[in-house]
This record gives structure tokens, sequence and C-alpha cells, in this order.
């Protein structure tokens, strides 16, 4: 073995039995597949079908997954300790559940209620027609000053979080949420978010939607560029995100 060699295995072996306890604590509690069943319904305790699941450990995703056609979901834990678990459905504003796995699993089912955003977006989504995106093609030829980016865009970009798609527009910042995801800021003004024409304000763009669920995406950066339909009415001069979302 070369002497370099030595010397650092020799230093490695040195540190572990100066620090033991402090290798100890740092490395993450790990289960033999903790299990964790649960449901997600609404408000009315209807289970919510394809509302998708991300579980998380010290802000890192371990496992993404969607609820069944019953509104089930089972996940085996591999650590042991906090988790977060982030539930989201278009429609739905997103929630975040903590948990505190023990060594004993729990034999109790898990139940995450998500709060509807308006009535209106449910509607939208239910009855609007395939020929809706006509108006989100129509505005990308009207407006030359939005930025427009279709279902082809979307999935090459390949993203996780719908924020992402903000990443590469000019004007545009980003900061990790303390709820979910990520905030957006317009030149450091927070857009409202319109989804299928319908305004929601006060939320974060991952509370509501998904990369997978958007068919077109209109961003305007500042109240300049709005256009006179996408206005905040409640007076901020700020930008807007237009959503239009598929239709499955």
């Amino acid at each position: 073995m070369p002497l370099a060699s030595v010397v650092i295995v020799f230093g490695l072996f040195e540190a572990a039995l100066s620090f033991p306890l402090q290798s100890q604590v740092s490395a993450p509690p790990r289960a033999d597949n903790y299990p964790l069943s649960g449901v997600v319904v609404d408000e009315k305790k209807a289970p919510l079908v394809n509302a998708e699941l991300t579980f998380l450990r010290d802000g890192r995703t371990i496992a993404v997954l969607r609820s069944s056609e019953t509104g089930t979901f089972a996940f085996d834990s591999p650590f042991l300790g906090e988790i977060q678990v982030v539930a989201r459905r278009l429609g739905y504003k997103a929630r975040t559940t903590t948990l505190n796995l023990d060594v004993r699993p729990s034999t109790e089912l898990l139940t995450i209620v998500l709060e509807t955003v308006p009535s209106e977006v449910a509607a939208l989504i239910v009855t609007a027609g395939g020929g809706r995106l006509a108006q989100f093609y129509e505005h990308r030829k009207q407006y030359a000053f939005g930025r427009f980016m279709d279902r082809e865009e979307i999935e090459k970009s390949n993203v996780r979080l719908a924020s992402d798609l903000f990443r590469a527009v000019p004007g545009a910042s980003l900061r990790a949420s303390r709820r979910y995801g990520n905030t957006i800021r317009l030149r450091g003004c927070q857009p409202i978010v319109w989804i299928d024409k319908v305004p929601i304000r006060d939320v974060e763009l991952d509370e509501v939607a998904v990369p997978e669920e958007i068919a077109g995406l209109e961003i305007y950066t500042s109240s300049m560029t709005v256009p006179a339909q996408y206005m905040d009415r409640g007076g901020r001069s700020c930008g807007a995100i237009v959503v239009w979302t598929r239709i499955n």
C-alpha cells in the first residue's frame, strides 16, 4: 500500500476513535420498511383519487406516489423519526403533515383532508371543453409581451415543481417556501394565480398545480404587461400567472 494511502487510512481511523458519538448521531436512524398507510379526502370526507403525495426527510424527497381510486395510499418508510407528507391535487390547497415515526409501527390510518380552492375551479375542470385552449394560443399570438409555455415545452423541461418552470424567466425569482415548494416573485412582487380563468389569491403556484396537470402557462412579469382580463382587482400592481389545466 502506498505511504499516502496508509496516512489517510490511519487519519480516518484516528478521527473515528476521537468522535465516535458524533458519527453515531449524524447518521439518520433507519427502519426496516416502517409501514405507513392513509387516505386523502376532501372536506366532506369523500376520497380524492390521484392525489400526489410527496414524502420528505430533512427537506429531501424520499418518495413520491399517488392515491388510489379509493383515496388510499401505502408507503414503507426507510427512516424512523420525523418526516413530512405533502398532499396535493388540482383544485385543492396543498397540505403538509409532519409525522414522528416511532420504533413500533402505528396501526392507525392517516387521514389527510384537503381544503378546496374556489368552487369555480372544480366546475371548470369538469365542464370545460378541449377548445378552451384556443384562448391560450390566441393570447400567445396577441400578447407579445408575455411568456408562454405549452404542454410540449413543459414536458421537455422535466421539472418536478411547477415553480421550476420560472427559473429561466427574466424578472422571476424563487425562494424555498415555508409551506411547500417555492415562492415565486415577479420583479419582487407576488403575482396573482389564475387557474382556468378563475383568480386564486394569496397562494403559491406549487400549492395548487403540478407540471403534469398544466396544458398551457401564461406568464406576465409586471402590471404593465398583464392583459385587462387578468388584472388583480384587489389593486396590487403585480404580474400574473395564468394556468390552463389538462382535461383527462
